[in-house]
């Protein structure tokens, strides 16, 4: 009995299950029904229309830009909050695809886009929650999701994502799908994608991941936001572990690999080159590549097509940069300084390439992150006698001047200035001046006969001049003020660089450019640089010029900026009011660079510092230059300039209209006296060291004869005459001179003797006969006794066309004192 009770017991237990089964089952068939029945209608769509009908937009997403310097080794990454690199399958390692399938879709290689039996577990937990609490989704099904149907959780759309995947499946290989899935899915940290993920949180390239490393990646997938800031290490440690287990489960580790993986060291920070290499971070020249490329209308009509090009078009930017040409530049100044405190003096470099145009490096100033204002670009500072290069330029080219034409270079100088008053304009440290050749004062740097040049050659074309060669337009081009000749004008030491390129390319500016080409991300180059040339001087006026500043840097103020590998190099020193700023700025057929040296904040006197009196160009910017060029040239071949071109014609002393200049004749017994005439009356005598004027043979000098009776007659007698007229009318007799303002006058027996007081004019005894040589007078008498004669010559230093004018209005003229002469 106990068996057959048992059995008994059995049956009826097995009745009581099946008819539970059925039970359940019905309850499960009438709930999916009340879940379907308000979508059925709905559900019909995809599989009539949207399974034939709808695109798949699988271009991928947002990825970052990455830039390069001119020999291909990467400088920088540009990306907004995404940053993401899109990778080929072949790159992705067997370890990334094991454990991303194991975690998110272990059957992905076996189904057609649908798992079934991943679906009725998700379906099943579903009615039970009464709605929809689960996924299930497949790999193929999530990249429908993010690309057609959206995150919406509801039936219609599940059973749309699975028409779909099941169509995508056949429109794509499982590796396609892959590739595409993990280039798209975001890792957390701004991390999008496998690559930009392996960087983030490794340091290193999707390449080298191993299993633990995927596996905690695999398991960020489906909650990416619990490791951001990389904060929670035990919900990461947590979901590493579910990777690892899936990862044993399915035999892809062992039970040792597992130990070592979970006991590997989490991520505390972001490992991404981006914030760990210095070379990748944002920079002066990053910023103005990416200011160019932003520029570029074949990126995008607009600015924001543009910059979304930029900054998430995966684009590849190919730079002009250099490098090592960057590091030669700071080696250069840290070798100047190297025994000197620099203090809160900066320098600036900016180095272009004459015959492309290509910008290869700058400095721009302190560290990027902590100053952010490119000296280099944005630095506007008065370039002081460096743009005297741009008034020579401008006399040759459009003026018809030649190098070996003369100028006046005597000063104090005093100019009508209009409502302005009077300009008043002084040599470097007060010097006298000469006369001489533009390539003579180019040398000595002479302030006076560059503020005549420019006059001479038009100040309206010395703007335009100037401006064509610098790169100004529209409002920023120069203004034609006569203190324009000396730097009063500011600008950059890019500007500088490229203004004597033109120079340096034989008189053709090429348009100056950061970027070389740029490539899509399927490697399609979109953009190339085509190199565009303007003539700006003829040939001849560049090769003038030229040779005028390469001579100032053999033997005028720019010696200090020679290269020693013997490249000939040209320049012109620079240096503002009060030393405020200090310039070289010069070039070779290779390269033009400019330097500038001064406070970064505001103009600062440079005074008293680093042993000098005042920081002059050719002092500190000039040996930084012949340092720098001297490595940048180690390796290049010795390039000469060229010769001169035939003269067209001898040489000619230019000078404005009304001025006047002071000649000075000398008397038999040594005794001088100075005339000044109109300088077309003169010409220059180049003999002596320091040049002078001398009277042409038709020039008129006007002498005052005292007759017998002691009238005083105004007599005009050729200049070349008055030596002899002078000694003829001189005899030998002894004059006194008493005291200021009274000559006394004793004959030597029986002439006759005539006294002479003037504070203007020079007056000569003589036995019968007083000549009085006159002259005009500005500053204070002096005297100067010969045997037995007393000459009184009162001289004037001044040029101008109104010498009474100049004196009596002093008080309301400006002076400008542009130091600069000595260097």
């Amino acid at each position: 009995m106990g068996i057959h009770l048992k059995r008994l017991v059995w049956r009826i237990g097995r009745v009581v299950a099946i008819f539970a089964a059925i039970a359940m089952a019905t309850g499960v068939l009438t709930a999916t029904g009340y879940a379907i029945a308000p979508h059925s209608g709905e559900a019909l769509t995809p599989i009539d229309r949207e399974r034939l009908f709808v695109e798949f937009d699988l271009e991928p997403g947002a990825q970052r830009t990455e830039v390069y310097d001119s020999r291909g080794v990467q400088m920088g990454v540009l990306n907004t909050s995404i940053d993401r690199e899109i990778i080929p399958y072949e790159q992705i390692p067997t370890e990334v695809i094991e454990a991303v399938t194991a975690v998110e879709d272990e059957n992905f290689f076996e189904h057609n886009g649908w798992d079934f039996r991943g679906t009725l577990r998700a379906l099943m937990s579903n009615v039970a929650a009464g709605g929809i609490s689960q996924g299930g989704s497949t790999i193929t099904q999530q990249i429908v999701k993010i690309r057609v149907v959206g995150p919406e959780r509801t039936l219609n759309r599940k059973i749309r994502e699975a028409v779909l995947a099941s169509r995508l499946e056949e429109e794509l290989s499982k590796e396609e799908l892959l590739e595409f899935y993990l280039n798209e899915i975001y890792f957390g940290n701004g991390a999008y994608g496998i690559q930009a993920a392996a960087e983030t949180y490794f340091g290193k390239d999707a390449r080298q991941l191993d299993h633990g490393d995927a596996a905690l990646l695999a398991g960020l997938i489906r909650a990416p936001a619990i490791f951001d800031d990389f904060a929670d290490i035990e919900v990461a440690q947590r979901r590493r572990e579910v990777g690892l287990t899936r990862l044993l489960d399915q035999d892809h580790i062992d039970e040792e690999e597992f130990e070592v993986y979970q006991r590997r060291p989490l991520p505390t920070r972001n490992l991404s080159p981006r914030f760990t290499d210095d070379s990748l971070r944002r920079d002066y020249f990053l910023d103005e590549v990416v200011s160019a490329a932003l520029e570029l209308e074949v990126l995008g009509e607009t600015r924001e097509e543009r910059f979304a090009a930029v900054y998430s078009g995966g684009l590849r930017i190919y730079s002009t940069y250099d490098a090592g040409m960057e590091q030669m530049m700071r080696s250069s100044i840290d070798e100047f300084f190297a025994d000197k405190d620099q203090g809160q003096f900066e320098v600036s470099i900016a180095t272009v390439e004459p015959e492309t145009g290509a910008i290869r490096a700058f400095i721009g100033g302190p560290d990027f992150a902590d100053f952010e204002f490119n000296l280099a670009t944005q630095g506007k500072r008065q370039p002081g006698s460096s743009f005297k290069t741009y008034v020579l330029t401008t006399a040759i080219e459009r003026a018809g001047a030649v190098p070996y034409d003369t100028i006046s270079g005597v000063g104090p100088c005093v100019f009508d200035d209009g409502a302005q008053g009077f300009y008043i304009v002084n040599n470097f440290g007060g010097g006298r001046g000469s006369p001489g050749t533009l390539a003579n004062r180019t040398r000595a740097s002479s302030n006076c006969a560059y503020v005549r040049l420019g006059i001479l050659a038009g100040l309206d074309e010395v703007v335009d001049v100037a401006s064509r060669m610098i790169g100004r337009t529209g409002d920023e081009r120069f203004l034609p003020f006569k203190s324009m000749s000396l730097g009063a004008q500011e600008v950059t030491p890019l500007e500088q660089a490229v203004g004597y390129s033109v120079l340096a390319n034989g008189g053709v500016r090429m348009e100056p450019f950061y970027v070389e080409r740029i490539e899509n991300r399927d490697g399609e180059i979109v953009y190339q640089h085509i190199p565009r040339g303007e003539r700006i001087l003829s040939e001849d006026t560049a090769v003038w010029v030229s040779n005028i500043l390469e001579s100032n840097v053999r033997f005028g103020t720019g010696t200090r900026a020679a290269l020693s590998n013997g490249q000939p190099a040209a320049g012109k020193t620079g240096t503002a009011q009060d030393f405020g700023d200090a310039w070289f700025v010069g070039f070779t057929p290779h390269y033009s660079t400019a330097i500038w040296v001064g406070d970064p904040e505001e103009t600062v006197e440079m005074r008293n510092i680093w042993g000098l009196s005042g920081v002059t160009g050719g002092r500190v910017p000039a040996p930084i230059f012949g340092s720098f060029m001297s490595k940048l040239h180690e390796t290049l071949p010795i390039v000469e300039f060229a010769p001169d071109p035939p003269a067209p014609r001898s040489g000619r002393f230019m000078h404005l209209p009304e001025e006047k200049c002071e000649v000075e004749i000398e008397l038999d017994d040594g005794t001088t006296y100075d005339f000044e005439l109109k300088c077309s009356d003169v010409r220059v005598d180049l003999q002596p060291r320091n040049g002078k004027f001398i009277p042409r043979d038709s020039a008129l000098c006007e002498i005052e004869v005292v007759d017998p009776d002691g009238l005083v007659r105004t007599e005009k007698v050729r200049c070349v005459d008055v030596v002899s007229r002078v000694n003829t009318t001189t005899t030998e007799e002894e004059t006194t001179t008493t005291s200021e303002g009274e000559t006394t006058s004793t004959s030597d027996g029986g002439g006759s003797s005539s006294t002479t007081t003037t504070a203007a004019s020079t007056t000569t005894t003589t036995g019968s006969t007083t000549t009085e040589v006159t002259t005009t007078t500005t500053a204070a008498s002096t005297t100067t006794t010969t045997g037995a004669t007393t000459t009184e010559v009162t001289t004037t230093t001044t040029a101008a066309t109104t010498t009474t004018a100049a004196t009596t209005t002093t008080a309301a003229a400006t002076t400008t004192t542009a130091a600069e002469g000595g260097g």
